[in-house]
């Protein structure tokens, strides 16, 4: 959140060193590991794991958790894997009520049907 996502990926393989099944810190680390702007911070592969896992870990009917497998597998260039994805996750959090994390989510799905990954 404040911008200094080396030290926050730090933070977080120290989390998982300690907590390997944090499903949170899981899908926080796929998250920038997927969506940073900087290209070196970037690693689709091992974001596509540790979302993967993440959502085995109890986030398969998170919308939030979703979004971020989504944005792995677009990462990692499985563009139609991450459209069904942020399909679900879209049409999870329009069932929560989650208006903001759907809007989100349907502006990326739109990037991933153009084979485009997303960046913060």
């Amino acid at each position: 959140m404040q911008g200094n996502l080396k030290e926050a990926i730090a933070n977080y393989r120290q989390v998982l060193q300690q907590k390997p099944d944090s499903a949170a810190a899981l899908n926080d680390l796929a998250w920038i590991l997927a969506t940073a702007p900087q290209a070196e911070l970037r690693n689709g592969p091992e974001a596509v794991g540790m979302a993967e896992r993440a959502c085995r870990l109890g986030g398969a009917g998170n919308a939030r958790f979703l979004g971020t497998l989504a944005a792995a597998y677009a990462e990692a260039g499985r563009f139609p894997e991450a459209v069904k994805t942020a399909e679900q996750a879209r049409d999870l959090a329009v069932a929560a009520g989650e208006k903001s994390l759907a809007e989100g989510t349907e502006a990326r799905l739109a990037r991933y049907r153009r084979q485009q990954p997303y960046r913060q």
